[in-house]
């Protein structure tokens, strides 16, 4: 058997794309170190390098997944081509596509409450500051600052993760309410900007 050799990140994310499929199939209780390696074509002793135990495997391959599901909301909020109303428009109908998060049914599951939360709060934490960056950039269109940006940002971000991906989501309705509440949170930030003046 010839030998593989990868970047070390790189098989790092292999073997935490492989614990996270295989744990949303099986359960927690049925899948071992031993059975990753397995899956992932290399021996458990190198998967031990990586990882001491199945919690910590398991702990690794939820903070894994909730920054790659975050990377598709961070990526809208990034794209300077947007309006930030076209961005939360697009995040809002990316958040509540149950296409578009790979494990939802696993998340969703009974008794697994306690890892949507936390699944929910990672991505929550990474989003946050993309979006509070691009309220800075739409305050900073119209000459104004926007000392407020976090604030909002949190609103945002934290209020509606549970109407994108809670139980029973998406609902429609729940989602018109959204948009028109954002669309009167961007009134009111736009408002209470406060101009930039510029010295000399």
């Amino acid at each position: 058997m010839v030998r593989t050799v990868k970047d070390p990140e790189e098989r790092r994310r292999e073997l935490l794309t492989c614990a996270m499929r295989l744990f949303a199939e099986k359960g927690y209780d049925n899948v071992s170190v031993r059975a990753v390696a397995r899956d992932a074509g290399v021996t458990p002793g190198l998967a031990y390098h990586y990882f001491d135990s199945k919690q910590q495997l398991f702990d690794a391959a939820i903070e894994e997944y909730a920054r790659r599901s975050a990377d598709a909301l961070c990526r809208i909020f990034d794209d300077r081509e947007l309006t930030l109303d076209e961005q939360l428009d697009r995040a809002l109908e990316l958040g509540s596509s149950q296409d578009a998060f790979p494990y939802t049914a696993f998340f969703h599951a009974q008794g697994n409450d306690a890892l949507h939360d936390r699944l929910s709060l990672a991505m929550c934490e990474t989003v946050r500051g993309h979006v509070a960056a691009s309220l800075r950039r739409d305050a900073a269109t119209r000459g104004a600052s926007a000392p407020e940006a976090e604030v909002l940002a949190d609103i945002m971000v934290y209020g509606s993760i549970g109407i994108a991906s809670g139980p029973g989501m998406p609902d429609e309705r729940a989602i018109l309410a959204t948009r028109r509440y954002f669309g009167a949170l961007l009134t009111e930030f736009r408002k209470g900007g406060v101009p930039v003046v510029e010295n000399g």
